[in-house]
């Protein structure tokens, strides 16, 4: 046979083998199966109509399984299984109307415990094949939590049509689990084999106890297999282990980048020591909330959006506030540093009162937008969540933006000539104190967009700036001050070092070990690693 028409009608076979596979069943076999669930049989039966649901009885079986967890199925001796709970009784086989009422001694069928917890993973196998991507999450973890009920063809099924990269892993999971409680060494080795393709730490502690309790000793081949795996595992962990404290340090860098963007303008061209900068980011994330709610009010249609829109509104809010407050309190104490410094303390606390006496307290909670929800798992360990991806892009994106604002806008001419030769750009007519004033609204504007990020990665209180600005400062200091390129480097190296560091020894230890690093640095340059030229 021409190979042309061989492969064709391998096709034609394969494609009826799927329709039969999936056809409806037939009305005797459909009675048959009620039937089978009135008997001693019911698990078995539970199973082939789990296995028919899966074709295109899913809407019958559901039916099926809803009335025998309900209490509505009823085994009547002289109709046959019946569906209760209507006004009138339905044929389990056909759905159709029975005719009558139920009699008195057609009483619905009380679940045994086996059967009912056997009815809840039904369910949940079921709804693997639902459009809704959180049901089917739902029912995954579902299937993976009652293993030992699951119907393995079924579940195989799901998995092989599933893309979601966790409900694969919850699929596969559950599988190796009954996989590795078979009597059968073969069934072990392929489940042995397929927690090594989905490597994770729930897979490591399923082989280790299958190892320490559960492995046969005379089957050699599976404890082997086992052992191979776990070694393969626990290289892959750590890898993973390292990425995610590398990716935990980069976004952990970008709220830094954001928080101390500002501070660097102000400190590198004003030398002003702004202790309220930490309450800008609270203006900030505290505008979001405002944002938020009022489009949650009145334009719920665009709600998911809120987050785009709270990023100029929270700009400007904190960029009038910053010039606001350089007009009426810094001015006054430029070459007075300490006179600054008590000032912006006051100021700081006056802010946190405020938001206090209008929001209270407590933390606001914040409705995180769909698209920032959840994550994904790049490899074994290793778990990015979209909401730190948009910090880290953010912060690139109003980095990029700052530098180009500053190297080659007239602003940024003007800003840079006043921090450089303030006298020189005074005679040749720059308004060093209107700039001044600008540049102090752009640092608190910059703040404020660090507000917007933190609002979707951690609790939003009125004292939530102490804790950043610290950080802040020590950017600063360590990159120089008003080097915007130095604030990077340094956001990128105190972040990087802060989070290997916490997860061995505590957050306090980090934040010890990071000071010291930077006072060792500063005694060999005291003008930070990028200094620039600031007036005297």
């Amino acid at each position: 046979m021409n190979p042309f028409w061989r492969l064709l009608v391998a096709a034609a076979l394969w494609l009826l083998a799927v329709q039969a596979s999936s056809a409806p069943l037939a009305g005797a076999d459909r009675l048959a199966l009620v039937q089978g669930l009135c008997s001693a049989e019911q698990i078995p039966a539970l199973n082939r109509l789990l296995e028919a649901g899966a074709g295109e009885d899913r809407t019958w079986a559901t039916r099926i399984i809803e009335a025998l967890g309900g209490g509505t199925y009823i085994c009547s001796a002289t109709r046959g299984p019946l569906l209760g709970g209507g006004d009138a009784p339905l044929d389990a086989a056909t759905l159709a109307p029975a005719g009558g009422v139920a009699a008195p001694e057609e009483s619905p069928m009380v679940p045994t415990i086996v059967l009912r917890r056997s009815l809840t993973v039904a369910a949940a196998q079921l709804a693997l094949g639902s459009p809704d991507l959180k049901a089917r999450r739902a029912a995954a973890t579902l299937v993976n939590e009652s293993f030992a009920n699951l119907n393995p063809v079924l579940v195989k099924q799901a998995l092989d049509a599933e893309r979601d990269t966790g409900i694969r892993a919850e699929l596969a999971m559950a599988l190796a689990k009954r996989g590795l409680q078979s009597a059968v060494p073969a069934e072990r080795l392929a489940a042995i084999a397929a927690v090594a393709e989905v490597p994770s730490e729930a897979g490591r502690t399923l082989l280790t106890n299958f190892l320490a309790a559960d492995a046969p000793v005379s089957d050699a081949a599976s404890v082997t297999a086992a052992r191979i795996a776990l070694k393969t595992i626990d290289g892959l962990l750590r890898v993973g282990h390292v990425a995610s404290v590398l990716f935990s340090g980069l976004s952990y860098a970008g709220i830094l980048l954001i928080t101390a963007l500002g501070l660097s303008i102000v400190f590198g061209l004003l030398g002003v020591i702004n202790l309220a900068h930490g309450e800008f980011i609270m203006i900030g994330a505290y505008t979001t909330y405002v944002v938020e709610q009022l489009m949650q009010n009145y334009l719920p249609g665009l709600f998911g959006a809120y987050i785009f829109v709270a990023i100029p509104v929270a700009f400007l809010v904190c960029a009038l506030v910053g010039i606001l407050l350089e007009l009426c309190v810094i001015r006054f104490l430029y070459s007075r540093p300490l006179e600054t410094l008590l000032a912006t303390w006051a100021v700081s606390i006056a802010l946190v009162k405020l938001v206090q006496l209008g929001f209270g307290p407590q933390n606001v909670e914040f409705i995180t937008p769909d698209f920032l929800n959840g994550g994904m798992s790049l490899f074994a360990g290793f778990f990015i969540t979209w909401n730190r991806i948009f910090a880290i892009a953010l912060a690139l994106l109003i980095f990029g933006a700052t530098y180009f604002l500053i190297q080659h806008t007239r602003f940024g001419l003007l800003i840079r000539a006043t921090t450089q030769r303030r006298d020189t750009a005074r005679s040749l007519g720059v308004a060093a104190e209107s700039v001044d004033r600008l540049a102090f609204g752009l640092g608190a504007g910059l703040a404020g967009l660090a507000g917007v990020v933190l609002t979707q990665i951690t609790s939003v209180n009125p004292s939530m700036g102490t804790s950043f600005v610290i950080d802040a400062f020590m950017v600063v200091v360590l990159g120089g001050a008003g080097s915007l390129l130095g604030t990077a480097v340094s956001s990128l190296f105190l972040g990087e070092i802060n989070q290997f560091i916490e997860p061995l020894y505590g957050a306090v230890a980090a934040k010890v070990a990071v000071l010291l690093l930077i006072v060792v640095i500063i005694q060999r340059r005291p003008q930070g690693l990028f200094a620039l030229k600031t007036r005297n």
